[in-house]
């Protein structure tokens, strides 16, 4: 079975592109996903980021304020590195457990991990091939701003938090283009469907 990692920027298109992986038989392990159940109440995970950010980072019913620990970690990049210190190990050994259990099952040939910061975590080293989703960084904006709602200075900083897409294509073994129409990105992923299976 060959290990494919997937990633881009925030608000690059990469949960489009895994979405189209997926309409096509592709079994796709999402490590947003992933991130969620690890930080569940009671667990290891969110006991440590209490540990590291306090108990403001709580809801009343004590589950994780994703969005009060965002306003956080994003306008302070040392807060952000110790969150991705507690999460990234969980979040990987987890990725690791459902590929081992694709492999088992046999059947397929390709599995997919979409995960954001897969390069900066240096977890990108694991996979057969890297694919990265690329896209302007004003498109990117404009997208945060429409799905978010956030104004443009908040969009910015987002972005800025985040490696630029112009690096991480660097590192891709495949680029799928998503400036274009959403058939565009679907005859890309389409063809690179064929490719990454030997058909």
């Amino acid at each position: 079975m060959r290990k494919v990692g997937l990633t881009g920027g925030i608000a690059s298109g990469k949960s489009t592109v895994s979405g189209m992986f997926t309409d096509l038989g592709v079994p796709v392990i999402d490590a947003d996903v992933i991130a969620r159940e690890v930080v569940a109440p009671g667990s290891r995970a969110l006991g440590a980021i209490v540990d590291a950010f306090g108990e403001e980072i709580l809801t009343d019913d004590k589950s994780l304020n994703r969005a009060r620990l965002a306003e956080i970690v994003f306008s302070d990049p040392p807060r952000k590195k110790i969150l991705e210190g507690i999460l990234h190990p969980e979040i990987i050994a987890e990725q690791d457990r459902r590929l081992r259990d694709l492999e088992r099952e046999g059947g397929t040939p390709v599995a997919i991990v979409d995960a954001a910061v897969m390069i900066e975590s240096g977890s990108w080293k694991r996979f057969d091939s890297l694919v990265v989703v690329d896209c302007d960084e004003s498109q990117q904006i404009c997208r945060l701003r429409r799905r978010n709602g956030m104004n443009e200075e908040e969009a910015m900083k987002r972005v800025n938090a985040q490696m630029p897409l112009s690096e991480k294509v660097k590192y891709a073994d495949h680029v799928i283009d998503n400036r274009g129409s959403i058939d565009d990105t679907r005859k890309q992923v389409e063809e690179l469907m064929k490719l990454l299976s030997g058909k």
